[in-house]
């Protein structure tokens, strides 16, 4: 059986090798769903009883994730721009190019380090914005 939450969270990026707009400093409402997959857990009387996983301790845990994400702007450790953009609160340096899918491989990747349940992660959808997302698994 599969779960999902939703979390959403404001953050900025740039893509400095695109052709485009997206290569200035902008930012998005992004939103996260996240899958766990496992058995419904059967144990009469558990106050999980029914239930794959409690869905607030998940919550809870993505959450507590992503305050490193949260109104932060993201850029690339080798961005021209990092030097100048480092004297500014709230910008956090990362060794890949700040694309939705990469944001969205290493979201998955911590969470599957990092959450503790009866289940597995087995999904991160990472929305970019409404109409565009990244499938991590």
């Amino acid at each position: 059986m599969d779960i999902t939450i939703r979390v959403e969270w404001d953050m900025g990026h740039r893509l400095p090798n695109h052709g485009g707009l997206c290569r200035n400093l902008h930012g998005h409402r992004y939103a996260a769903e996240v899958t766990l997959r496992g058995p419904v857990i059967a144990d009469p009387g558990a106050p999980d009883e029914g239930m794959v996983v409690d869905f607030g301790p998940v919550k809870g845990h993505v959450r507590h994730l992503l305050k490193g994400y949260d109104h932060m702007f993201l850029i690339y450790s080798g961005d021209d721009f990092l030097p100048q953009l480092l004297r500014v609160p709230g910008v956090v340096p990362v060794p890949w190019i700040p694309t939705a899918e990469n944001i969205a491989a290493a979201l998955l990747k911590q969470l599957r380090t990092d959450m503790v349940t009866g289940a597995d992660v087995v999904r991160l959808r990472l929305y970019e914005t409404p109409t565009s997302w990244a499938d991590a698994s």
